[in-house]
């Protein structure tokens, strides 16, 4: 039989809830969760580094210069655009 303080201490436990709207209440489930934000908080900065560095290689060991670049540019857009007409 439960007593009045365990079923409050259960209504409090339980105030948060996972993704899916279940309530968490134990602290395994906590401690789970936290595992999980961590490891998702790792793997984004895994990702935009590795992102950022492969971006960054590519803009330091382009092979044309920023006048070339420009100039290929506007060559495709005025082909694109004479495609259109």
């Amino acid at each position: 039989m439960s007593t009045r303080s365990d079923l409050r201490a259960t209504s409090l436990r339980a105030t948060s809830f996972d993704p899916y709207g279940e309530p968490v209440c134990d602290d395994r489930s906590v401690a789970m969760v936290q595992g999980d934000r961590r490891a998702r908080n790792a793997a984004i900065a895994v990702f935009w580094t590795l992102a950022l560095t492969l971006i960054a290689g590519r803009v330091y060991f382009s092979d044309q210069s920023v006048g070339q670049t420009i100039i290929l540019a506007q060559a495709q857009i005025a082909s694109l655009v004479g495609a259109i007409r």
